[in-house]
């Protein structure tokens, strides 16, 4: 990048699920410099199909389907269905955008993003996935002027929330659109199949571990990690931190943000930054699954800034999770298995991430 040239993105916000990424997304949509394309999972589904070769050499079925990916998710969320032919983005305009920018699957997504970036008057364009965490090497590979924000909450507070994740309102559906409606409902199936104590910890402990492992090898230039209780707590200052680090302006109004994708509150369009969700997992949390948490969570849970609680537990409780832990396993890669392009793939780059010391 020239220094005379105005930085316009990349900028990725990724982290473990139910860490606040979408809270980040929203703060940052408030400003009108920026806007960051919601959930594409490019990474980890489409790309990892298709990267290495370019897609004029695709042919015609696979070449639309590639397209059509992207433009699904103009109409509705990832994983819920979306009709491509209901999107305002026509197959002609986002692949000849890709093409004019090289033609290969990189320059699709890129189109995609900064369509949606220049539809709404924005210079800086990304995107918003969170398990794009494990990615981040392939992410700063494709493009090396991007920016990461990783967002790190405390595990007792991310394996409550996705426990107990219901959808709780926010996206824009009639009452007589069944098929969306049934989309959510498969996708909260999805996530009570998917949970296991130890499973979500280790894949918090992951993600963590990927977002300093991250932060250590490309430098804080690149990788900003940002806990979701500095946020809550002051939000202002640090916030306006991330602003000035993305080279975009702040002020107090990027606070009035809504709240949603909660797992225990109802969608509310005027919240704001909510301290509410912070401490509920000392509520809803028991000294056994605290204690499981904990002990999985290891040295990570000291490095990323959070204390341990000394609870009563039994001496069999973290042996009986793991026990459980293969069927647990099993459950969850058949309730995701078509998510992603490899699932092995992705489930060996989580393990390796959590194995990794804190």
């Amino acid at each position: 990048m020239r220094a005379d040239t105005e930085w316009s993105g990349p900028v990725f916000i990724v982290g473990a699920s139910r860490s606040g990424t979408a809270m980040l997304q929203s703060v940052l949509r408030r400003n009108p410099d920026i806007r960051l394309a919601g959930e594409t999972h490019y990474f980890d589904d489409l790309r990892p199909r298709i990267i290495g070769t370019r897609l004029a050499d695709l042919d015609a079925p696979d070449r639309d389907a590639s397209v059509d990916y992207f433009r699904a998710l103009t109409v509705r969320p990832y994983g819920k269905n979306g009709d491509p032919t209901q999107s305002t983005l026509s197959r002609e305009e986002l692949l000849a955008r890709a093409e004019a920018l090289g033609g290969t699957p990189d320059d699709l997504f890129e189109a995609y993003c900064k369509l949606i970036a220049e539809r709404e008057g924005a210079r800086v364009w990304g995107e918003k996935t969170p398990r794009h965490v494990f990615r981040i090497p392939e992410i700063l590979e494709a493009y090396p002027e991007a920016k990461i924000v990783c967002m790190v909450r405390d595990p007792r507070a991310v394996v409550a929330s996705y426990r107990d994740w219901r959808y709780q309102g926010g996206f824009q559906i009639s009452d007589d659109d069944t098929e969306f409606h049934a989309a959510i409902k498969a996708d909260e199936e999805r996530a009570r199949r998917s949970y296991h104590i130890v499973l979500a910890t280790l894949m918090w402990r992951g993600a963590a571990n990927a977002s300093f492992q991250a932060r250590d090898a490309f430098t804080e230039a690149r990788v900003c990690v940002v806990n979701y209780e500095s946020v809550t707590d002051g939000a202002d200052a640090v916030l306006r931190g991330i602003a000035d680090w993305l080279g975009i302006s702040f002020d107090a109004s990027m606070l009035e943000i809504p709240l949603h994708n909660s797992s225990s509150s109802k969608f509310d369009a005027e919240a704001g930054i909510s301290q509410g969700p912070r401490n509920r997992w000392r509520e809803v949390l028991s000294d056994r699954e605290i204690g499981v948490i904990q002990k999985v969570a290891g040295a990570t849970l000291t490095r990323a800034g959070y204390e341990t609680l000394d609870v009563r537990g039994g001496v069999f409780d973290l042996p009986l999770a793991y026990a459980e832990l293969p069927f647990a396993t099993a459950r969850a890669a058949l309730a995701n298995r078509g998510r992603y392009a490899s699932l092995p793939g992705y489930a060996l780059s989580r393990i390796r991430a959590a194995l990794r010391s804190g």
